[in-house]
């Protein structure tokens, strides 16, 4: 099966497939672990890991809002908001996706 994955969902894959080698007591092949993780995991996996995600940027945004709220000696509120978004977003994204998978890496299978 042909499908383009990220790092993170490989991992995902991988565990899956690990799962159902278990559950089934014979190896399951990664291209069939694949299938039946995108039939029937995918979404509810990638729904929680984009919810993680944005739960742990909205709690940076209002660190950076608080502290530059606090060095002007006034809430900046969207300002700072849109400041975050424009000098620290990106690099953000890039180091929650790499630290991410590394935790995912070093985590058992569940």
């Amino acid at each position: 099966m042909e499908y383009q994955l990220t790092p993170a969902e490989r991992i995902a894959v991988e565990r899956h497939q690990a799962r159902l080698s278990g559950e089934y007591g014979e190896d399951v092949s990664f291209d069939d672990a694949l299938g039946h993780w995108l039939a029937n995991e995918a979404a509810a996996w990638r729904e929680e890991r984009q919810r993680k995600c944005m739960a742990q940027q909205r709690e940076e945004i209002n660190r950076h809002k608080w502290i530059e709220s606090e060095k002007a000696g006034r809430d900046l509120g969207k300002e700072a908001i849109m400041d975050w978004i424009a000098h620290n977003a990106a690099a953000w994204r890039n180091w929650y996706e790499h630290e991410l998978i590394e935790s995912e890496q070093q985590c058992p299978s569940s």
